[in-house]
């Protein structure tokens, strides 16, 4: 089975892909070349293929395959690290197992071995802080899931509950436990309840400083068209005050403004509570409603009160303030 799904993989890799796909598939290239010159191996090659069913991405027999879906998913580049680590950890050689519970067994180690090895390459290879690449290589773990659990994916042979995946990488890196214990799936954690809203209090509407912006506020959502008819009519998000570091996806710095005489640039800065910038992002506004995103495996790691300071045109605009915790909002 596996043998065809390469085969349907590999013909599919032949099509035309899109220039979007083709950026994304350079750029993974591109991350391949690093990995092989980081560890002093020859790059192994990267075949992209149409989408094969539920088959992300694997590698076997000296390559790495992977489908169009993934090119734009956001767990491209820890699941493109993950099928690295099989690459680097040698585990195209067959199994030494002799029996239908060895073999198995033996493939669960590789996996859970491979998960750790991710983490290292994103840091050898992407230059990412320690915490920050294992908090990515979870951000993939917890998406599928987080697919399992809603029965939009299964768990393929040779890999264990991908809950028991995300405990044992976890438990792998004692130095980051104080932020990890609270993470679902940790073995620190409070079991999650069943279909459970992600906890979030209810955010601040800020007054900012500017004159072209009328308010400023965080949000698990980006603002959305209300009326296809009228794609001018942007509703903003509901506003949110605590993010969750499991079951939030990413923290968005939703700013609406003012009609104005030519674009304003917006530039937000992000820091932690200890003072450390860590996220830089400017736009250009092209609609009344904009929205600067960091991504929550971006933030984990640093749990606590995070302010964002927001320009505009270079001037300053306000200070703007959210939390990262893993406790459930107070009434």
């Amino acid at each position: 089975m596996i043998v065809r799904l390469l085969l349907v993989l590999l013909l599919a890799g032949c099509a035309t892909l899109t220039p979007a796909q083709e950026h994304s598939a350079a750029e993974l290239r591109a991350f391949i070349d690093r990995v092989a010159r980081a560890y002093d191996v020859r790059p192994v090659p990267l075949v992209v293929g149409h989408d094969a069913g539920s088959i992300g991405g694997t590698y076997q027999r000296g390559m790495i395959t992977v489908s169009t879906p993934v090119l734009f998913s956001r767990y491209r580049d820890s699941l493109i690290a993950h099928e690295l680590a099989h690459y680097l950890l040698g585990h195209d050689e067959p199994l030494r197992g002799v029996t239908m519970l060895e073999q198995p067994q033996e493939q669960e180690q590789r996996e859970l071995d491979a998960n750790v090895k991710a983490v290292e390459i994103l840091v050898r290879a992407r230059d990412l802080p320690e915490e920050q690449a294992l908090s990515l290589v979870y951000d993939g773990m917890l998406g599928f899931h987080r697919a399992v659990a809603a029965g939009g994916g299964v768990v393929p042979w040779g890999h264990r509950h991908p809950c028991q995946e995300m405990a044992d990488l976890l438990a792998r890196f004692p130095a980051h436990r104080a932020w990890t214990a609270p993470l679902e799936c940790s073995e620190g954690a409070a079991p999650a309840t069943a279909g459970a809203a992600p906890p979030s209090a209810a955010g601040s509407t800020f007054a900012p400083a500017s004159p072209l912006v009328e308010r400023v506020y965080f949000s698990d959502r980006l603002p959305a068209r209300m009326d296809a008819g009228h794609p001018e009519v942007i509703s903003g998000p509901p506003p949110v005050g605590r993010f969750h570091p499991s079951r939030h996806r990413a923290v968005a710095l939703v700013v609406a403004l003012r009609p104005w005489a030519r674009p304003p640039r917006l530039t937000s800065r992000w820091y932690d509570e200890h003072g450390r910038e860590l996220r830089v992002l400017e736009t250009v506004a092209a609609a009344a409603w904009q929205s600067h995103v960091t991504p929550m495996w971006m933030l984990r790691p640093y749990p606590g009160r995070w302010t964002a300071r927001l320009m505009v045109d270079g001037a300053a605009a306000g200070e703007f303030s959210f939390v990262v915790t893993p406790e459930p909002a107070r009434p």
